[in-house]
């Protein structure tokens, strides 16, 4: 928020205060002028705090492989080994003098080249692994330079080498990497979500959000759900949307009793689960051709509706996002697939009618809510 802007919101926040007898005038003297002389300040995107670490990370790697066929073995790990000392003794310095950016953004560049580091070294000892367990060495690393460092930053790409630790054990076949799924992944993001509700970083939050919902709806499909699974059945699907939705549900509803950072957050991203997982499912109906399909894409397009119609409130733009999304996808799926037409035309019509009014009555609750509270 702009200084003028947030002054004026102030001002008008505290006359109000002096009116209803929470603060005196002399209180409310006091912190107008103490807002102009300090003005609020405002934390960096994380985006672009990302992007200012992968850039610089990006640019040292580009340096060193220009020369990196003139090196030896023994060169290659001395220039790693003290490329990482130095960024990692830098964002510790830089950390201890409150320069929080810097300290992030180099904290960050350690992870990225704790993983040439382990590179360097395999090729040095002659030493093979599959993807996964590379992956998994640089995740273990990441998570300690990540905590003794206490950078969101260097967390946040740590939970992304999580999600791809896990991606590539789910993808990987053959005899040599016929490897347990990631259980390990577990502990490392229970570390780095406990630590993220510690430095209210939503940036790490999502992340490790992401990889959970990755990873346990591949082990639940592999362990639980095998046995209803074939090449012609959407059941799997519509089981992992009814978990997702379920935990969408239950986590709103902690939200809407007690507020608790990041959970809507959470929340949103259950929602988003369920959306694809539902697509999916009816998806693989309409590749049958079953005689459902029409009462699925019925059923789709009603939850989308509502979910899009609650999202319309403040704070919920995860769950409109999902509905839009989701309605969108289902009204493809009808029109593509239907074999009747003037039906699918029909019900897309009732359906976005309905979701139309929907929006006006939430938003006419929300004007309502709003000259209320003023």
């Amino acid at each position: 928020m702009k200084t003028d802007a947030y002054i004026k919101r102030l001002s008008a926040d505290l006359e109000q205060w002096v009116r209803k007898g929470f603060i005196d005038e002399a209180t409310a003297k006091t912190l107008r002028e103490h807002a102009g002389e300090t003005p609020p300040s405002t934390s960096s995107s994380p985006i672009l705090t990302s992007l200012a670490g992968l850039v610089i990370g990006l640019g040292v790697l580009t340096v060193i492989a220009a020369n990196w066929s003139a090196l030896t073995g023994v060169m290659r790990l001395g220039l790693v080994g003290v490329l990482i000392s130095a960024a990692m003794l830098s964002a510790g310095w830089l950390r201890d003098r409150a320069l929080t950016l810097p300290s992030n953004i180099l904290a960050a560049i350690a992870v990225l080249l704790t993983g040439g580091g382990v590179i360097v070294i395999g090729q040095l000892y002659h030493a093979s692994a599959t993807n996964a367990a590379f992956l998994g060495l640089w995740t273990g690393l990441g998570l300690l330079i990540s905590v003794t460092q206490r950078s969101p930053l260097a967390a946040a790409g740590t939970a992304l080498l999580a999600l791809v630790w896990s991606l590539f054990h789910f993808g990987e076949t053959g005899e040599l990497t016929r490897l347990p799924e990631p259980i390990w992944a577990l502990p490392v993001l229970a570390i780095l979500g406990v630590q993220g509700f510690r430095w209210r970083s939503l940036l790490v939050l999502n992340i490790v959000a992401l990889t959970v919902i990755a990873w346990a709806s591949w082990n639940l499909t592999e362990l639980v759900l095998e046995q209803f699974t074939s090449e012609k059945d959407g059941r799997v699907a519509y089981a992992l949307f009814a978990l997702w939705a379920g935990v969408a549900i239950v986590l709103e509803g902690v939200v809407r009793a007690r507020p608790v950072f990041a959970l809507r957050s959470l929340a949103g991203w259950a929602s988003w689960a369920a959306m694809v997982f539902l697509l999916m499912g009816l998806g693989t109906e309409r590749v049958l051709d079953s005689g459902f399909m029409a009462i699925i894409a019925v059923f789709s397009l009603a939850i989308f509706s509502g979910l899009t119609a609650y999202g319309a409130a403040p704070g919920r733009r995860w769950f409109r996002g999902a509905g839009v999304v989701g309605f969108i996808g289902a009204a493809i799926i009808l029109f593509t697939y239907s074999t009747n037409l003037v039906t699918a035309g029909f019900t897309l019509i009732v359906f976005g009618a309905a979701l139309t009014v929907l929006l006006l009555v939430t938003r006419r609750s929300q004007a309502k809510r709003g000259e209320q509270a003023s």
